[in-house]
């Protein structure tokens, strides 16, 4: 019998940290990138608890819409990583109104705690979501917020 397998994507609007994030994440990853921007996909995973998490990151920038669509088919649960520095943006708004449509499992990671420690509050965020608060580049509170994430996405199933 095969293991189950986790599909995560990493999503959230440009520069918020969402490549930093994935690398704390995972021992193995692949990254495409032109001048240290992602421009279609980073990939890494990882073993927790004997079960594989694979995990996708998407490009932040509005013109990159389809991609994420692309990488989100048939996603168990989402990182949305948002730069507390600057708040929630047009990108993050989208992408926090389709993954409560569809009902996906997510936390937010208020990101860049260290730049501007921030509380992230919009009407667009269910009251139940867990908002963890993250330093990427030291990966303050990320392995918190994906072992959140992924008893979320247990629960649901």
């Amino acid at each position: 019998m095969r293991k189950k397998e986790t599909k995560i994507v990493v999503l959230g609007s440009y520069n918020s940290g969402k490549t930093t994030t994935l690398e704390n994440i995972c021992q193995k990853k692949a990254k495409i990138e032109y001048n240290g921007t992602t421009i279609a996909l980073d990939y890494g995973n990882t073993i927790i608890e004997g079960e594989k998490i694979h995990i996708f990151g998407s490009p932040g920038q509005e013109r990159f819409e389809f991609m994420r669509e692309i990488l989100s088919q048939g996603l168990d649960g989402a990182i949305v990583v948002i730069d507390s520095s600057k708040g929630i943006s047009n990108v993050d708004e989208t992408i926090l109104t389709k993954l409560n449509i569809k009902d996906v499992p997510y936390v937010l990671f208020a990101n860049k705690q260290d730049i501007k420690p921030n509380i992230i509050e919009h009407h667009i965020i269910k009251p139940e979501t867990p908002i963890i608060p993250t330093i990427a580049t030291s990966g303050k509170g990320i392995g918190e917020g994906l072992l959140t994430l992924l008893h979320m996405i247990k629960n649901k199933s």
